[in-house]
């Protein structure tokens, strides 16, 4: 049985439907058996699968380096997922205030007004596909509006269709466009001294090291970072809940409850962890994992299997609301932890409240089924057909209104 397991690791590969399919259950294994197991993908990593190894990497960036972030080979910089102290911490000190909750709460009212005119596509159909009618034009479009805010309406309706091409298609063609689009307007931020208050300015306005700005590239990368880190995994998740709604009991009378997003919501990103793994770099030999560990070796940070750790959660493998502490690793840990927390918290929060306050009852659609997704995002469904109602009473609406 031990042969077994050890065979699904070497030959791993991280974007295989059927790979995907048994990667909890080997995880599951790992955890208990050896919970930094090597694989040969790519040329050979270990995979951390416990969530107190998982922390160890986190609290020592200086032994393990973000310079390799991903379970491939990343061909362009991304800062600041690809920095480490002392660099990193400039790059956050000025793009934490552009994302923080106090700072994205300017945009509700626009996101909002963006899951309404979506769900007024499909609302008298009393069907939708949820993900490519929903879940992808929600998230590039939130992302688009907050990102590349512009007062220029052609332009961002540009920069929405650029940034849900992207979320579709995730070709470098399609990132050229989007990066094109935000240079254009930080050269013209520069050009005409407009200052405004938003993420591109921060990123004009920014000094590193010793005072120097950054670069054309940098900047450039910081905003593909964006992209990357804030179209798959939103959507998935939103894509989870959405699955959830039609088949798990009692959870639309959950998420009907005006403080659902204050232990509810973790647990469903705890569940779903759509920032299923990435990448470190060993910089120092070391067996602080408990296994050898030389220089130039490569670590895939499993978060999701951090999440289903028996050790850390009572019941992992299964949604539980009633959790009196849930310190997930969903949005990674340590200086690392995703920039885009509060801005992911959001768009979930006003998706899953404007669908409710004017659909209710729903279910997979008769003759249809769920299409997972493979990859990082693992599970996560990619095309998946909802039928509902509408709200069947004012009360219900009334409720949900509330939640805005």
């Amino acid at each position: 049985m031990v042969d077994s397991h050890q065979h699904f690791f070497d030959e791993l590969n991280w974007f295989d439907e059927e790979h995907c399919t048994r990667m909890d259950d080997e995880l599951r294994w790992a955890r208990s058996e050896c919970p930094v197991v090597h694989t040969n993908y790519d040329g050979g990593m270990h995979v951390v699968t416990r969530y107190d190894d998982l922390r160890a990497v986190a609290e020592h960036p200086d032994v393990f380096s973000s310079s390799m972030p991903g379970v491939n080979q990343v061909p362009v910089a991304l800062p600041p997922l690809d920095l480490d102290p002392p660099l990193h911490r400039d790059f956050r000190t000025f793009l934490n205030r552009p994302f923080s909750r106090a700072s994205l709460s300017r945009y509700q009212p626009v996101i909002e007004q963006l899951a309404d005119d979506l769900i007024d596509g499909f609302v008298e159909d009393g069907r939708v596909e949820f993900v490519s009618r929903f879940a992808i034009p929600f998230t590039a479009g939130s992302l688009a509006k907050v990102v590349l805010d512009d007062d220029n309406e052609d332009r961002l309706r540009r920069a929405i269709d650029a940034v849900t091409a992207v979320s579709v298609d995730n070709s470098p063609e399609s990132f050229g466009v989007v990066a094109g689009i935000a240079a254009e307007l930080m050269a013209e931020r520069e050009s005409t001294g407009a200052v405004r208050d938003d993420f591109l300015q921060s990123l004009v306005d920014a000094t590193v090291e010793d005072g120097r700005p950054l670069t054309q590239t940098e900047r450039l990368g910081v905003v593909t970072v964006l992209l990357l880190g804030g179209l798959d995994t939103t959507r998935g998740a939103l894509a989870y809940i959405g699955r959830y709604l039609a088949e798990e009991p009692g959870m639309e009378e959950r998420l009907r409850r005006p403080d659902w997003t204050k232990r509810d919501l973790d647990e469903l990103l705890r569940f779903t962890s759509t920032v299923s793994v990435m990448g470190r770099l060993v910089t120092k030999d070391n067996d602080l994992l408990g296994v050898p560990l030389k220089a130039g070796d490569r670590l895939a940070v499993h978060w999701r299997s951090g999440n289903r750790d028996e050790s850390k959660f009572d019941n992992p493998d299964r949604l539980d609301f009633e959790r009196s502490r849930n310190p997930h690793a969903a949005f990674g840990i340590g200086i690392h932890r995703c920039l885009g927390q509060h801005f992911a918290r959001l768009q979930l929060e006003i998706a899953v409240n404007r669908l409710l306050a004017r659909l209710t009852n729903f279910r997979i659609a008769s003759g249809t089924a769920v299409k997972e997704a493979a990859g990082i995002s693992i599970g996560a469904p990619e095309e998946m057909h909802l039928a509902f109602d509408h709200v069947a009473t004012p009360a219900a609406a009334t409720v949900a209104e509330g939640q805005r």
